[in-house]
């Protein structure tokens, strides 16, 4: 997965791979931005927060921005996704509902530019302040040759990964190298194939869509969308 994420940083470099809008404003992240951005985080996984091969992540960030780059950050990390790991990625918001030992849950800002949440509570990892302390330059320890991802009880390898992502683009009629429109609620799985798997491999450059009833006429005209998926 690394390796993909190199070859585009060569083959595209500024062009965008992700852009989020809401209606906070609008976020373009190119090729090699993002891929800084995976990297530092990359660092604050297994540096930071010293997770290892064995480990387990779930990432629960909607269709912000930040969801690719955690989503891609793991896999680049060789650290299994799972719906049922113990450690959570989010937002603030889930502090509510957390049941589990406050160190276990990551909280990332909604902030369009990143900026760390103020005032959380006492034990929470606040993960948009502690990413800013590493460096930009990531090499993986160890690459992942079982499960990349395991979700409602199924795992898949990376290249089973790949295959049904290439499955679900030839679905929804998704060509390589086109600007595709993403709306909706997104499940762990379909947030790692539409968000991380299909610009990656295929070139894609996604638009993120992260508002409520958006007018899908007028955003698919200003930014150029050739195909919007909606999911449920």
């Amino acid at each position: 997965m690394f390796k993909e994420l190199q070859r585009n940083v060569r083959e595209r470099g500024p062009a965008p791979m992700v852009t989020w809008l809401s209606s906070a404003g609008r976020i373009e992240l190119s090729t090699v931005t993002f891929a800084n951005a995976v990297s530092k985080a990359g660092n604050f996984l297994v540096d930071g927060l010293e997770l290892e091969e064995s480990s387990k992540l779930n990432v629960n960030l909607g269709n912000h921005w930040q969801s690719p780059v955690w989503l891609a950050t793991s896999l680049c990390a060789g650290i299994e996704l799972s719906d049922q790991a113990p450690m959570l990625i989010a937002h603030s918001d889930a502090i509510t509902s957390w049941t589990a030992a406050s160190d276990q849950l990551i909280v990332v800002s909604r902030d369009p530019f990143g900026m760390p949440e103020k005032d959380l509570p006492v034990g929470y990892v606040n993960g948009s302040a502690e990413v800013r302390n590493f460096g930009d330059y990531y090499s993986p320890s160890w690459e992942n040759h079982g499960a990349v991802i395991t979700f409602e009880g199924l795992s898949y390898s990376w290249p089973e990964l790949v295959a049904l992502a290439d499955a679900k683009r030839i679905q929804n009629g998704i060509e390589s190298g086109t600007r595709v429109g993403l709306a909706g609620d997104i499940n762990l799985l379909q947030a790692v194939i539409y968000q991380v798997v299909m610009p990656i491999n295929f070139g894609l450059s996604i638009v993120l869509i992260d508002q409520e009833n958006p007018d899908v006429t007028k955003i698919t005209e200003q930014e150029k969308i050739t195909k919007f998926v909606s999911l449920l």
